[in-house]
């Protein structure tokens, strides 16, 4: 599907289908933008020091690194269910960063961002940030289980980046061996509005330029042939046999006669295989954001952005078979917002005269279908 104005002007000048053809050809892209402010404005430095509390410390949704290792929680104070934020400071002006895990479950307007990922590329994704404070504060050289789209949000950071080692690594591989790293193929300084992508099994580290960085890490899941294998076995729940305990307890004739059977019933889901087919069922199994919108359905202004929290385009049919029955309006909204990612509350209404939009979308927004944040 072609990339909407909305996302187009989220990368602006890029064009989304560089993103694209880099991605599926596993090839690093850096580009500069000119959406410093806008990228900035997803998670300012004041919400930051917001989300650093004792108890997202002690679940791990924040951890405080330092050389590439845990801090541990006594040195702040957080394993007793306090916390000690000139603690934190020291450990910051020393060279430790402050890894926030699964941001987007945190920062609506990082989630909202990701669901319109999500729709264009057609991928799970989730982000962390990383906010590290000079140069000290340097990870370790590493690859990824996963493709990375960064976005640098303040300050300034290097990055090198050496190939890949390992073609399509597992999560969880490592690498162990950066004496023997050879010269970087890649080199540069990331400021803010810069995007830089690193394809899976890519080599990389990076370095603070200036006092502090703080960037995003946008994780991409693209499925994968196991990822069909699982599919065409819950494919088989649908029959007898594949519903059947194994016969564990019979004989090597029960074993050999049971085999047979499940032999049969795997070669004609193998026959039936349809990547479009699983594709689409993923689509459907991918559950939206939740977005909490108490008392701003009350407040909807002309200018109010208005973004849905579907990750996929999926028939409004799906839509409502998770969510319940939607009316025409709330129908022709989502699927307007569907197609264009974002609008104002003024465009929508302006594009379908023929319903009452604004409480369309107040009634999607308190069903948690729809984001709602400042002006577009």
């Amino acid at each position: 599907m072609d990339a909407s104005a909305a996302l187009r002007d989220f990368f602006h000048p890029i064009d989304p289908v560089e993103i694209v053809d880099a991605i599926a050809g596993a090839r690093r892209l850096f580009r500069t933008t000119d959406r410093a402010a806008a990228f900035a404005r997803l998670l300012p430095w004041a919400t930051l020091g917001t989300l650093i509390t004792a108890h997202s410390l002690q679940k791990g949704h924040v951890t405080i690194a330092r050389q590439g290792r845990p801090v541990p929680l006594e040195m702040v104070g957080a394993s007793s269910g306090g916390l000690a934020p000139e603690a934190i400071q020291a450990l910051c002006d020393q060279g430790a960063s402050l890894v926030l895990n699964n941001i987007d479950g945190q920062v609506p307007a990082i989630a909202a961002m990701n669901a319109m990922v999500e729709r264009h590329l057609r991928c799970d994704t989730h982000t962390n940030a990383y906010a590290s404070f000079n140069r000290e504060s340097a990870f370790k050289p590493h690859f990824d289980g996963h493709d990375v789209l960064i976005l640098q949000l303040h300050g300034r950071k290097r990055w090198w980046c050496y190939g890949q080692k390992i073609r399509f690594p597992l999560k969880g591989q490592t690498f162990s061996s950066p004496e023997e790293l050879p010269p970087p193929e890649w080199e540069g300084v990331l400021e803010p509005g810069d995007m830089l992508y690193i394809p899976r099994g890519d080599v990389h580290r990076a370095m603070v330029e200036g006092p502090n960085s703080l960037h995003l890490t946008v994780t991409m899941l693209p499925p994968t042939g196991a990822d069909m294998l699982s599919w065409l076995g819950r494919k088989l729940l649908h029959q007898e046999i594949g519903r059947a305990y194994l016969p564990v307890l019979g004989d090597a004739a029960d074993r050999a006669a049971h085999q047979a059977a499940l032999r049969s019933a795997f070669h004609e889901l193998v026959d039936t295989l349809d990547i479009d087919a699983f594709l689409a069922d993923a689509d459907r199994d991918r559950p939206p954001c939740r977005p909490l919108s108490l008392g701003l359905s009350q407040s909807i202004a002309p200018a109010t952005r208005v973004q849905p929290a579907l990750r996929r385009r999926v028939p409004i049919a799906a839509v409502e078979a998770r969510s319940g029955p939607l009316s025409p309006a709330e129908r022709a909204v989502l699927e307007l917002l569907l197609a264009e990612d974002a609008l104002s509350a003024q465009q929508v209404a302006d594009r379908l005269p023929g319903h009452d939009a604004h409480a369309a979308i107040g009634t999607l927004a308190r069903r948690a279908l729809v984001f709602l944040s400042g002006e577009i």
